[in-house]
């Protein structure tokens, strides 16, 4: 099995890196690349503060959501365009860690099931790091298992 690039994934791949390159917040890539999952954390800046400027660079500049179409704030990009990008973002890519919930499973739910006002209101700020959404469990004894889930 062949698993090179094509020459349109190589332009790609290139492109992706060139920007990465010229955008990324490097001062933070060694504490990054030492960061372990779900410990992402900064000496002497506000995470938050740094991943949602990281995302709305991204945004801006269409490298954001790369799977969502592009009037939701994606780029419209193909499956391998996506495992690309997060290959060549590395370490940079611990940064999108906070905004997984709701760029992997509410966004998605919304261009499933939402109409085309809501789609167009939520998803752009939602992609853009603007907004950050959260999935909770709120009932005692819930937790993450809704079928064990109770009211009274």
């Amino acid at each position: 099995m062949n698993f090179d690039d094509t020459p349109q994934e190589a332009a790609f791949r290139a492109e992706a890196k060139a920007w990465i390159g010229a955008n990324a917040p490097k001062q933070y890539e060694d504490e990054l690349r030492k960061a372990s999952l779900g410990r992402v954390a900064l000496k002497g800046a506000n995470i938050l503060e740094v991943a949602k400027a990281w995302q709305k660079k991204k945004a801006d500049a269409g490298w954001a959501c790369l799977h969502w179409p592009k009037e939701y704030g994606g780029r419209g990009a193909s499956p391998i365009e996506r495992v690309i990008w997060q290959q060549e973002e590395g370490p940079f890519g611990r940064l999108s860690s906070m905004f997984i919930i709701g760029h992997g499973m509410c966004g998605p739910t919304m261009m499933a099931f939402a109409g085309e006002e809501q789609k167009r209101k939520y998803l752009p700020p939602l992609a853009s790091g603007e907004k950050i959404w959260c999935q909770l469990f709120s009932e005692p004894a819930g937790g993450s298992d809704v079928a064990g889930l109770r009211t009274r």
